[in-house]
């Protein structure tokens, strides 16, 4: 049977499944948390199209649709599993992720390795360490302009060098099959999530603790670094700190590594002790 054939006959199939309102959905997650396999299946069945409106992004030929679609469909049922009724979110957004990073990890899979330069290989592993920790100190993803600020590096050379590891793609393009949603739609709200906002919140009180415990002048320019005495952490480069505490800027930036050791020893010593 030829390839269209039976995707025509599995996109026919998949339409008669009706989608279900987010009550709907609350109340089959109950269900399936009880052992009741036809609510798994119904929740499934319901997302199905979702799936394929994912894959169709990401393949390049009908053969590879119908692999993607397959892979999709294993992510799309771990988010079945996963999902809770106390999630304040639509399952689309929680199983939108699931989806993707099944149908990325077969892509990836299948491509040859891409090498890079010796020299590319080690911006891009300073970017990723300076993104890790920014996002620890800052409490949230860091902007390519504070990646900039704090790896001393021109905007343009961060977004370049973040190009070598990410494939980007634009948030308000159409999801295909379904009219009027695009991609921004469908991606995880992290403030509408109760694990998500309570992991933050636990990672920002244990940084601020061990901030605290460190010395007076260390203390200072890791607070006014990152904006600590403010709501919202903002980086700030080491000319403005110094201002704030009356040194040079190159002694601001001996103080921060100087901190950074300090509170990566604390880090290992608290892991090793759980």
């Amino acid at each position: 049977m030829a390839q269209e054939s039976i995707l025509e006959m599995y996109f026919t199939q998949i339409k008669r499944y009706e989608r279900l309102s987010h009550d709907q959905e609350l109340e089959v997650a109950l269900r399936i948390r009880n052992g009741d396999e036809a609510a798994r299946q119904r929740l499934v069945n319901a997302n199905l199209r979702l799936v394929v409106s994912v894959a169709e992004k990401y393949a390049k030929d009908e053969q590879l649709l119908l692999d993607l679609i397959q892979e999709g469909n294993v992510g799309l049922m771990m988010a079945v599993d996963k999902f809770s009724s106390s999630f304040n979110v639509h399952f689309a957004t929680y199983a939108y992720p699931w989806i993707t990073q099944y149908i990325l990890r077969y892509i990836q899979s299948k491509l040859p390795a891409i090498y890079l330069p010796s020299r590319k290989e080690a911006e891009v592993r300073r970017l990723k360490k300076s993104r890790s920790y920014l996002q620890m100190m800052l409490g949230r993803e860091p902007s390519v302009a504070e990646l900039a600020i704090y790896m001393d590096m021109s905007e343009s050379l961060v977004r370049k060098t973040l190009s070598y590891c990410y494939a980007y793609s634009s948030l308000h393009a159409e999801v295909k099959g379904e009219e009027g949603i695009t991609c921004e739609d469908l991606l995880v709200d992290e403030r509408s999530s109760i694990e998500q906002t309570g992991f933050r919140n636990l990672v920002a009180a244990d940084v601020r603790r061990m901030v605290e415990e460190l010395p007076k002048a260390e203390r200072q320019v890791i607070y006014y670094r990152f904006n600590f005495d403010k709501d919202a952490p903002k980086l700030r480069t080491f000319r403005q700190v110094s201002g704030r505490i009356g040194c040079s800027a190159e002694t601001a930036r001996k103080l921060e590594m100087k901190a950074m050791q300090s509170l990566r020893q604390r880090v290992g010593q608290e892991s090793m002790s759980v």
